[in-house]
Formats: structure tokens, sequence, C-alpha cells
């Protein structure tokens, strides 16, 4: 005869295991959260960053997590070249967490030997910059084409979706059509070589608008070449 409790057993067993083991993943095990930085070292592209979130204890009360130092800062980029952005405090991201002890291989590169056989550490953190909140949005997003500019959007090289070029220096700006017509600062220059502009076009002190002729005389010949 099958004991009555045997069940009931069971199932407390089966839910005090996942008790167990949710509190043990918990406070052991960590993939990736948000977080900005608190400090660059930009000889060493390590910073110090602390988590968004706080941290919550069994009783409920919550602060914040301590700051976690030596965190390596990704920047796009291989063997051809690097794309390099300057990182400020307060600069958001995401932190991302090792499955094995990062510190040897911080130090030393290459294949490192483990220093420490810890996993899934709050110290070994890496940090990638552009994961925003709502308030940390990018300001005047386009989205059209691909465009690298500043943060407040006054200078940018933008290849726009309709395969015009845009560019600018915060003073002055550039666009190339896909019609290969170019505009510098309102001055049109047309792929058959013809500029257009409502102002002057000046070569040395030579005025298009402005200039005199020289050895001027009466009857059908040809003047002499333009002076200021």
């Amino acid at each position: 005869m099958s004991d009555p409790l045997s069940s009931r057993t069971q199932a407390e067993y089966s839910k005090m295991l996942r008790g167990i083991f949710g509190e043990y993943l918990k406070d052991n095990m960590r993939t990736s959260v948000p977080g900005h930085v608190l400090s660059f070292d930009p000889a060493t592209q390590m910073a110090e960053v602390q988590i968004g979130l706080m941290l919550e204890d069994r009783l409920g009360s919550q602060q914040p997590r301590r700051p976690i130092i030596h965190v390596p800062v990704q920047f796009w980029g291989a063997a051809g070249g690097t794309l390099e952005c300057r990182v400020a405090s307060n600069t958001e991201g995401v932190l991302f967490f090792s499955q094995e002890c990062i510190d040897s291989w911080v130090d030393q590169g290459g294949v490192a030997v483990k220093s420490e056989p810890r996993r899934f550490s709050i110290n070994d953190a890496y940090f990638i910059p552009g994961i925003r909140s709502i308030p940390g949005a990018i300001t005047s997003f386009a989205n059209d084409g691909i465009r690298l500019r500043s943060n407040d959007g006054s200078r940018y090289v933008w290849l726009k979706d309709d395969a015009s070029i845009g560019l600018s220096n915060g003073a002055g700006s550039i666009t190339i059509g896909a019609d290969g017509v170019v505009n510098i600062n309102g001055v049109t220059i047309t792929p058959a070589g013809l500029v257009h502009t409502a102002n002057d076009v000046q070569a040395g002190l030579i005025s298009l608008k402005l200039h005199k002729t020289s050895q001027v005389q009466p009857g059908n010949g040809v003047s002499g070449v333009p002076i200021p």
C-alpha cells in the first residue's frame, strides 16, 4: 500500500529544492545588467562602472550596488582600425559578466592562466557603451541610413538611405546628391561642371561680378585679361 503522504512530501521537497537553487542562482549567477561609467582611464581603456539597478536583500530593502573597478570597455574595431569615442562620466551601457575569472587575461592578453576559480563573478565584467535608458536617448535621431555624429548632431558624416551623402562640421555643410549634384554651403556644382550660386565667385583677387578688363579699346578687338 502506497504512502498517502508521499506525493505531498515529494511536492514539498521539490518546492524546497527550487527555492534553494533559485536563491543560489540569484546570488551567484550573473549574465548582463545595465550600468553607467563613473570614471574612465583612456590609457588602459578601463572604467569604474556603477550597476544601474538596486540590490534587494531578503527583507525587501534596496540599496545601490558597490561600483565595479578595472572593467574593460568595448570599442568597435579589428585589425584594420578602431572607432574611438570619448567616454565620459554617466556614459550608459550594458555590463556582461564572464563565466570565468578574467583578471590574468586583462593584464596579459593572449591565453592566460586563471588567477581565481570564481565563475560569473561581479568582478569579471565587460562594459559595452551605447545601450541607453529613455532619459539618455539620442537627441534628434534621424533613423535614416548611417550617421557618424557628435552628440548634439551638429557635426556628422551621413550616408542616407536615398544614396546621398552629407557632411557637416557645425559651421558649414556639404551634400552629395544621388544624382551627383554637390552643394557646398548653398553653392551648387552639377556633374557637368557648372557652378550655380547667388553669390559671387572669386579667383585670387579677381571677382566674377565686379572685375574690370585691361587694355580696352573701341572696336571689335578682344580685351586683355581681367584685373581686380
